[in-house]
């Protein structure tokens, strides 16, 4: 059962339904889910472990704070790792129908373009999984699937229009063409000005949300600036205290 409300509570924070700031206490969750807190207690810990929650003495559990050093830190990471695996990929090849099937998708989203693809985002990041998949490191792939849980919410406000999509688009065709012709280098290449991208359009480097976080809290979810701090609508002046200032 800790499991089932990890993975409730887990993508509540990831898509910003509890906001940064957002407490949490063992009894309204245990009261939501209808169980003891011994199941809720086992489930905050696991987010707290996983860097998605903060546990205060005698205050109960809040979301964590967006931090802009950490969120840059996981995309240098994530770059390390993903190089990794073109490496691998590159060195042993890649299902010939699997590599097909991709450019065939990619090629689509391209040729449909100024048309958005409804969850283009989403298929950005299961791309990605899909190389790590292909790698065969099962190491590689925890870790980066433990990245991408952390930086979630900003791949989802990474491609918000055309243009963005398009360079996705080719950066992502480019890599299939190099991992076909065993080309490492060009393959490389590729992933890195691809990941490199991501993160600076979602997050600049002085400190603050990037241009396309901003849009799509606002767009998404109907947050809106007050005083340098993001606050959502229809919420109470305790909660905009609460809610992290990025």
């Amino acid at each position: 059962m800790s499991g089932e409300i990890y993975k409730t509570l887990s993508h509540r924070i990831n898509t910003w339904v509890y906001p940064p700031g957002q407490r949490l206490t063992e009894q309204e969750i245990s009261d939501e889910f209808k169980v003891s807190r011994s199941p809720v207690r086992e489930a905050l810990n696991m987010l707290v472990e996983a860097s998605l929650m903060d546990k205060m003495e005698h205050k109960g559990y809040a979301v964590r704070h967006v931090d802009i050093r950490e969120i840059n830190e996981l995309y240098d990471t994530r770059l390390v790792l993903e190089l990794a695996v073109i490496d691998i990929v590159c060195k042993n090849g890649m299902d010939e129908s699997l590599r097909s099937h991709l450019t065939q998708r990619w090629q689509q989203l391209y040729d449909a373009l100024p048309n958005m693809a409804e969850q283009a985002a989403l298929e950005d990041e299961r791309f990605h999984e899909i190389l790590a998949e292909a790698a065969q490191n099962r190491v590689m792939q925890r870790m980066l699937k433990d990245i991408d849980q952390q930086i979630h919410f900003v791949r989802l406000s990474d491609i918000t229009d055309p243009e963005r999509l398009k360079t996705t688009c080719l950066d992502h065709l480019a890599i299939l063409d190099a991992i076909g012709r065993r080309d490492r280098e060009a393959a490389a290449s590729s992933i890195q000005r691809n990941i490199e991208w991501g993160k600076e359009s979602g997050y600049c480097h002085q400190g603050g949300a990037g241009p396309c976080v901003l849009y799509y809290l606002r767009i998404a979810y109907g947050w809106f600036s007050v005083e340098g701090a993001l606050c959502r609508k229809n919420i109470g002046t305790r909660q905009q205290r609460d809610i992290s200032r990025i």
